[in-house]
């Protein structure tokens, strides 16, 4: 009976820290997001909407080129910018961002 108690305690610290490690991994990559590149705006590069959400966020700054595409799936990190410059009507409206990170899925 022990033997029994401690295998399963054994067992159950064994699922969470797998469970936790997957979680990690996750997070890591970021948010999973849809990349539009618009370079024609003139006060925005592009923006990205958010997966499941589909909440909007726009970018100012340049990105690597392999990320200047429309509409591609990618895992974005990135800070809210706490300043940002005025956007002009012809743009998309949202809140705007620093990318801090970006990866193709």
């Amino acid at each position: 009976m022990k033997q029994i108690k401690r295998l399963c305690f054994f067992l159950t610290i064994l699922t969470v820290a797998i469970s936790c490690e997957t979680e990690t991994e996750i997070s890591d990559k970021g948010e999973s997001a849809k990349l539009y590149y618009t370079p024609d705006c003139a006060t925005i590069n592009g923006y990205i909407i958010l997966d499941g959400s589909n909440e909007t966020y726009v970018f100012q700054h340049e990105i690597d080129e392999q990320f200047q595409e429309t509409e591609i799936d990618v895992w974005v990190q990135y800070d809210i910018e706490t300043e940002p410059i005025p956007l002009t009507a012809e743009c998309t409206q949202a809140d705007v961002i620093i990318i801090n990170s970006l990866q193709k899925k």
